[in-house]
């Protein structure tokens, strides 16, 4: 077995002992996807990160405060020509499984009364903030910023850390006097890939790149705020898709040059056009 499993599969089964539980911590998490990847001889580098993160990016599992993340509440979304069933299995209508928790169907089912929604990606990408403004909404510090490890060294600005009674992340631009501290992951989830996404555009480092001609967006895996992914992603389903990842990078078709636009405005202008 442990030569034919897929990721998928342990996704799977890290959904399925998801749900025997009200919560489970981040540390619990951990533990349980290392455990998937030694039992069936994935090597994954980052288990948490390949097994469990994912199923965060898709909606299927959110943080519910101090650390603690559970599933969420199943909901069927209405595109008017079809319908989505977010941690919910239609059992009385034909359906296609899109992706782990993630079902479509022509037709509705809903026996259990779950709420039904309709979305509008565009309209809740306009209500972003730019990820200068919710870095600038972190607490100030007063800590000597020649102290911190920058993650872009060479320019020595932008996220940093400092190992000290703990990990400790910063976001510096010290010709600026700016030094911002950043919320813990136990409180703030998304603040690192706020702050690393924040940090790239200081540094004259894209954000993802945009194919006029394909109207393909692709963006890095690496520190893309969830929140941001999960309305990409609602664009999709409207088509009865899912992003696809290629190596480090999601890739999201036919990606109206509107919807850039708007992540042009929350990425200061760090997506760029080919």
């Amino acid at each position: 077995m442990s030569k034919t499993i897929r990721l998928t599969d342990l996704q799977n089964l890290f959904y399925i002992w998801m749900s025997k539980f009200e919560k489970r911590s981040l540390e619990n998490i951990k533990v349980h996807c290392d455990f998937l990847n030694e039992s069936y001889g994935l090597n994954l580098p980052y288990p948490n990160w390949s097994i469990f993160w994912p199923l965060v990016f898709n909606g299927l599992i959110d943080h519910i405060g101090k650390g603690y993340y559970a599933l969420t509440t199943p909901i069927i979304i209405d595109f008017g020509y079809h319908y989505v069933y977010i941690n919910y299995k239609p059992n009385n209508v034909k359906s296609k499984l899109l992706t782990t928790g993630i079902y479509l169907s022509e037709r509705i089912d809903n026996p259990r009364d779950f709420a039904v929604i309709k979305v509008n990606p565009l309209s809740a990408l306009k209500r972003f903030p730019t990820v200068k403004d919710v870095v600038d909404s972190f607490g100030k510090s007063q800590r000597d910023p020649k102290e911190l490890e920058y993650y872009h060294w060479k320019s020595g600005k932008g996220i940093a850390k400092l190992e000290a009674d703990g990990l400790t992340r910063y976001f510096s631009i010290p010709d600026e006097l700016y030094l911002r501290e950043l919320p813990s992951r136990s409180v703030n989830p998304e603040a690192f890939a706020i702050a690393y996404s924040f940090s790239r555009a200081i540094n004259n480092i894209p954000n993802g790149s945009y194919n006029k001609t394909t109207n393909t967006l692709t963006l890095p895996t690496f520190a893309l705020p969830y929140i941001l992914y999960r309305t990409l992603l609602l664009h999709a389903l409207s088509e009865g898709a899912i992003p696809e990842v290629s190596d480090k990078y999601y890739i999201f078709n036919n990606i109206p040059s509107s919807y850039v636009r708007q992540l042009n405005r929350i990425f200061l202008n760090s997506i760029v056009y080919e």
